[in-house]
């Protein structure tokens, strides 16, 4: 047995992009998470690293600048200029200071390694001289990182780390022999020195490139270690789950899925199975009633068979019967109607010794004949309806067959005092034979004209129904109507409700339109008329 299956669904389930899988999302999250707690770890590292690079920086500098100030002490409390500038040149050719300077209170450099800026005044805004005078009034005291900037200097534009230390008027400055400071002037001069950045950036640098390297292969290998894992304890199990519905849905109800996890997947897994066991034997169960039915079925098929032969045998032998009784009966009445008169003819003769009137004889002559046409009539539509012959096609126009139907007619319709009204509209040629169109038009015709007991109409109506492509024929009577409950009996043989009739003409009109391939319908309201409608195909 196979169950339905949507071949669309399971191609799409099959064939999941790459992007689409849950492997790929997995990995990307876990990826995405990683890189962002190793970059803020980074940061946080680069950061500590970089402040304590700057507090060691800080803390170098001081001690440089206090051993500049402690080491030209003495000289400046005595005035041995060359002293000092020998110093300062020494302590400024250490690697990575890249200048030292000396200013006064005004703001002149009294003294510079680079000797292109001796006696030049310094800018106050500038980056060396902003942080005490940003305010009105210059400040006498600053904390060590007030007193300490870094910003790009020379033609490379390489990052300088300069310091600032104040020299103030200490009691042997303003005491000293030599010269004399007044008391009241807290600041004498300014000791600038400024040191090079580039062996620390880059060490930053080359600290950055290996945390990268180091953050990148961490990432790299997090993420195959959880591609790794998520491989076996997820995404094989659940393929696995996948190809077991697939088969399930091809119906091989057999196929167990093999995952033996004792995590959620192993009891879906699990599960699966049992549903697939349950499935297998509900088929096999399904399996054996349809067996059981089938042969029930053939066992009852062969009693109905033999059931139907013989109501088709007794059907044929009510209908032969019911065709014979009809048929005696029809033909019997004008055979004794022609009997009769033969008789009567014979002893008209014999009571006048040969000698009759002649409009006698013709009167009984004329009533003889009648009698055989209608048994010529009951013997012909007999033949009609159990030929069935073929319809002849040929090109015809439905309004010049209902022409020629009520030519036939116009003495039985005139003699009833029957008016016809046409509403013949321009209708596409048709295939059809035209002496089997014309008999049903006949038939219908007579019958209208016999329903009507007095004067009437009868309204004959054609049109062509362009979206259905068919030509509709509409006979309309004012008669007296057929009983509801006979509607549904019309068409078949041998049912009529007239004295005189074989009940034929309609069963043999029936079986004329649907050999066309056409429909016949009868509408109809006791006491107000019937509407008898044909639609036959265009093409």
């Amino acid at each position: 047995m196979k169950y339905p299956r949507d071949h669309k669904n399971t191609e799409n389930t099959l064939k999941i992009k790459w992007y689409q899988s849950i492997s790929f999302k997995l990995t990307f999250v876990v990826g995405f998470v990683v890189t962002c707690i190793f970059g803020f770890f980074m940061y946080v590292v680069m950061k500590t690293s970089q402040d304590s690079l700057l507090r060691e920086l800080l803390r170098s500098a001081t001690q440089l600048s206090e051993t500049v100030r402690r080491s030209t002490h003495y000289d400046m409390l005595e005035n041995r200029r060359e002293n000092i500038y020998r110093i300062i040149r020494t302590i400024a050719s250490q690697k990575g200071i890249e200048k030292i300077r000396i200013f006064n209170k005004e703001g002149r450099i009294m003294f510079s390694t680079a000797e292109e800026e001796a006696g030049k005044m310094v800018d106050k805004k500038a980056e060396e001289c902003y942080a005490c005078h940003a305010r009105e009034r210059p400040l006498e005291r600053l904390d060590i990182k007030k007193r300490s900037r870094i910003f790009r200097w020379g033609e490379d534009k390489h990052r300088v780390f300069g310091m600032i230390t104040p020299i103030y008027n200490e009691e042997s400055c303003y005491t000293a022999a030599c010269h004399y400071h007044p008391p009241e002037q807290k600041i004498l001069g300014v000791l600038d020195i400024v040191i090079s950045l580039k062996d620390v950036d880059q060490r930053r640098e080359a600290m950055l490139k290996r945390f990268l390297i180091t953050a990148a292969l961490a990432i790299l290998s997090t993420c195959l270690l959880i591609i790794v894992f998520m491989q076996k304890a997820l995404i094989t199990p659940v393929r696995k789950l996948v190809e077991g519905t697939e088969k399930i849905a091809e119906g091989k109800l057999e196929h167990r899925i093999d995952v033996d996890t004792e995590d959620e997947i192993g009891i879906l897994a699990r599960s699966f199975n049992v549903m697939a066991e349950n499935l297998k034997k509900a088929e096999e169960e399904i399996q054996e009633w349809i067996r059981t039915l089938e042969e029930k079925v053939k066992r009852r098929t062969r009693e109905l068979e033999a059931t139907q032969k013989q109501l088709i045998q007794s059907e044929k032998m009510v209908s032969l019967g019911k065709l014979a009784a009809t048929v005696a009966h029809e033909i019997n009445n004008p055979l004794t109607g022609v009997l009769t008169y033969l008789r009567l003819i014979s002893r008209k003769l014999s009571e006048s010794e040969g000698e009759m009137k002649k409009e006698d004889l013709l009167r009984y002559l004329w009533i003889i004949e009648a009698e055989i046409k209608r048994a010529s009539v009951i013997v012909k539509e007999l033949l009609d309806f159990a030929r069935q012959r073929e319809p002849i096609l040929k090109e015809v126009d439905i309004n010049k067959v209902l022409e020629g139907a009520l030519s036939i007619l116009s003495n039985e319709v005139a003699l009833r005092n029957i008016t016809v009204k046409k509403y013949l509209s321009r209708v596409p040629i048709i295939k059809a034979d035209p002496n089997q169109l014309k008999q049903v038009f006949i038939n219908i015709v007579m019958n209208a004209c016999e329903a009507i007991k007095e004067k009437g109409e009868i309204t004959i109506t054609t049109r062509y129904d362009e979206n259905a492509g068919e030509v509709e024929i509409q006979v309309t009577d004012t008669g007296i109507g057929i009983p509801e409950e006979n509607l549904s009996r019309i068409f078949d043989p041998f049912f009529t409700t007239k004295e005189k009739g074989t009940g034929l003409g309609l069963s043999v009109a029936y079986n004329i339109i649907t050999n066309h391939k056409g429909k016949i319908q009868i509408t109809s309201k006791e006491g107000e008329g019937t509407t008898v409608t044909i639609r036959l195909p265009v093409s």
